[in-house]
């Protein structure tokens, strides 16, 4: 641990004893000047993940050490400096044990949760790489600056976001860095800063999810043996199949050799748990290419031979994807704790009774049925398969609406169930939408990817 001054900003430059009174310190009104008070702000302080030793310096000259630790120039020295002149002290480090933390609490210790098991990474890795130290200062301030209120910490993410992408590019122009795990990284968390902030443009995370997914093919399969890697690519799996999905294009990870290396396992839960984990993950890899298959007979026509043959096919498709799932689910809720119902919490009208579970990760891998079993629904109504499916399908977006309540919750809560919330949405019922809209709205202040304008 760093020890921590306690005086006031300006006693603290000066290295000298504070008597901490409030509002404002005795030492600073015996030299005639307003005492700056006792917050520190915000300051990222990009370095190795050591203490190092103190020297006196001048603001400018923390800015101008600051970028040029950061991988910046003088320039972006001058660019930043106002952010560093009214921001006080944070170190890096101490930022990311405490997103760490935050990413982890709502689960237990021996959760294999993708997202927050590679984030557990990122303090043993910072330091390595300046492409991937400017990203990491720019997610952690962003998220810091959220969690504190802190405005000025959220401005200069944006600053180091900037830098990021440029430092990305030089990256990625050098034959050796640009395979490396450490610009995989980086290029995974520049996709989540755009998830969780772009407000204006909707679809701006799919440029670093293609990149993202070009990148994973380019460096092979040989190349996620290790601990570090294998989380980089569990994490990212789920932005790479949303892109094959919205793109149109077909998903490389629905293949034989990528589920080999998608099986590797972590330890935490059990290996059977851990088996139907990723049993389930290799059968969502094959959703992109029902849904475009879907739309792609919508336009077609319905008179010729050959469009019949095709929704032959893909009824066959998902109905032998339907068994798939339903027999995961008979094994899945063996081994996992099931849902149960409770009052809602939040008094909530539509939903009075809601879903709880045992944890937030049980719950996004329920609520990723749910969501899958209703894609394969929609894809049996209309391609005019017999059944009550309109009927099963309201049932299963309620399960998901349901689990809003406690699946939600956190930093990380919109991002579990924004794909379940995306699918939920298309099933006809004005009052439903609604109130799906509603929840978009709360949740798209931490998430800005889930905006309602997003899912028209």
């Amino acid at each position: 641990m760093v020890a921590r001054s306690k005086g006031c900003v300006r006693c603290v430059q000066r290295r000298v004893k504070c008597d901490e009174r409030v509002p404002g310190c005795r030492r600073c009104e015996t030299y005639g000047t307003p005492c700056p008070g006792y917050n520190r702000g915000f300051k990222i302080v990009a370095g190795k993940p050591f203490r190092s030793r103190r020297v006196k310096s001048t603001n400018k000259n923390l800015s101008e050490k600051s970028c040029r630790d950061a991988g910046g120039t003088a320039d972006d020295a001058l660019a930043v400096q106002a952010l560093t002149v009214n921001c006080a002290n944070l170190n890096v480090m101490q930022s990311l044990d405490t997103l760490v933390l935050e990413l982890s609490r709502p689960f237990p210790a021996t959760s294999a949760h993708v997202i927050s098991r590679w984030f557990r990474f990122l303090p043993a890795v910072y330091g390595r790489n300046r492409t991937l130290d400017l990203t990491i200062q720019s997610f952690a301030a962003h998220h810091i600056g959220r969690m504190g209120e802190n405005l000025a910490a959220v401005q200069y993410a944006k600053s180091a976001y900037g830098q990021a992408l440029y430092r990305l590019r030089v990256s990625l122009g050098k034959p050796r860095e640009c395979l490396s795990s450490e610009v995989f990284c980086a290029v995974l968390l520049l996709c989540l800063y755009e998830l969780f902030t772009n407000t204006h443009e909707g679809d701006a995370w799919m440029k670093h999810a293609q990149a993202l997914s070009q990148l994973v093919q380019i460096r092979g399969p040989p190349c996620y043996r290790n601990a570090f890697d294998q989380a980089l690519l569990k994490a990212s799996r789920g932005m790479m199949v949303m892109h094959s999905l919205f793109s149109g294009q077909s998903c490389f990870l629905a293949s034989r050799e990528w589920h080999s290396v998608m099986e590797q396992q972590f330890t935490g839960f059990s290996a059977e748990v851990d088996g139907l984990v990723e049993q389930f993950f290799a059968y969502f890899t094959y959703a992109p290419s029902l849904i475009h298959e879907l739309y792609d007979l919508k336009e077609a026509d319905h008179t010729s031979q050959s469009t019949t043959a095709r929704v032959s096919n893909l009824l066959a498709q998902t109905f032998a994807m339907q068994g798939k799932l339903l027999a995961w689910y008979d094994r899945f809720s063996q081994a996992a704790p099931v849902p149960y119902e409770v009052l809602s919490p939040s008094g909530d009208n539509l939903y009075p009774v809601v879903l709880w579970y045992s944890d937030e990760n049980v719950a996004t891998f329920f609520c990723s049925y749910y969501s899958y079993m209703l894609i394969l629904y929609e894809i049996l109504r209309v391609c005019g398969s017999p059944g009550e499916h309109a009927a099963t399908m309201v049932f299963f977006r309620d399960q998901i609406c349901k689990s809003v309540e406690f699946n939600a919750q956190g930093l990380l809560g919109p991002y579990r169930m924004a794909f379940a919330l995306r699918i939920a949405y298309e099933v006809p019922d004005p009052t439903t939408k609604l109130w799906i809209e509603g929840c978009l709205h709360r949740l798209s202040k931490a998430y800005a990817a889930v905006h309602p304008h997003n899912f028209g």
